[in-house]
């Protein structure tokens, strides 16, 4: 059995090093992956996102803060997202400049594995308060 804990952690350490290759000993080649920013994409088209935002936001880290599996395949796990905006963000209308806003960015994520590897993810974070942190859209008054 897989430590979904680990699972996910790993997956987010070779993105947030930027150790590209070693995303595909974590992700099925046949994954189906889903971003609020990218909808369903495969794992070199999720990978593609991630490198966006790496140049965007290099010191950029996930950080996973709970797990919970049912032990038969299927977890979701809660995190956050951080760094600071200090490159250019390709995006689909255009790049956006460095902002040098701070990023902190809470996502939950639905996730099936098989054989130690995830066969689908589906990430969930508020895509407007990213944006408000990015510079892209006025944030809310608090």
């Amino acid at each position: 059995m897989t430590d979904a804990q680990a699972l996910i952690e790993r997956l987010f350490d070779a993105v947030d090093s930027e150790r590209w290759d070693e995303t595909d000993t974590v992700l099925h080649p046949d994954a189906q992956m889903t971003l609020p920013v990218g909808g369903r994409m495969s794992p070199a088209g999720w990978v593609d996102v991630n490198r966006s935002y790496a140049v965007a936001v290099p010191d950029g880290r996930h950080t996973v803060t709970r797990v919970v599996s049912d032990g038969e395949g299927r977890f979701a796990f809660e995190g956050v997202y951080s760094g600071r905006h200090t490159g250019p963000l390709a995006m689909s209308g255009g790049e956006l400049p460095a902002s040098d806003n701070s990023v902190r960015l809470p996502m939950c994520g639905i996730v099936t594995h098989r054989d130690g590897r995830i066969t689908s993810m589906t990430v969930y974070f508020d895509r407007m308060t990213l944006f408000g942190q990015l510079g892209i859209v006025s944030e809310p008054a608090s």
